[in-house]
């Protein structure tokens, strides 16, 4: 990341990839506080797809014209109907 320039990852993996490469005191100058709040308890269950389903999901949501998160819910209850 060069001096003054905000970096955009596209995947968890290139962030990662970055992050273990740089050495964040570089860029300290540039880091502000920030305060923020969050409580682990209101969090829902998080299941990280795989980026072709994620993309084909939401093709198929915005056909639907629902969210995403509402399709990916009717799949997986009408999936373990099933498999009962």
């Amino acid at each position: 990341m060069e001096k003054n320039k905000r970096k955009h990852f596209n995947t968890y993996e290139e962030a990662a990839e970055w992050f273990n490469n740089h050495d964040m005191a570089d860029f300290e100058d540039q880091l502000k506080p920030v305060d923020f709040k969050f409580d682990l308890r209101k969090n829902r269950d998080w299941v990280e797809l795989e980026r072709e389903i994620a993309v084909h999901l939401r093709k198929i949501a915005i056909e639907k014209k629902i969210p995403t998160r509402i399709l990916v819910n009717q799949m997986l209850k009408e999936r373990l109907r099933e498999l009962r």
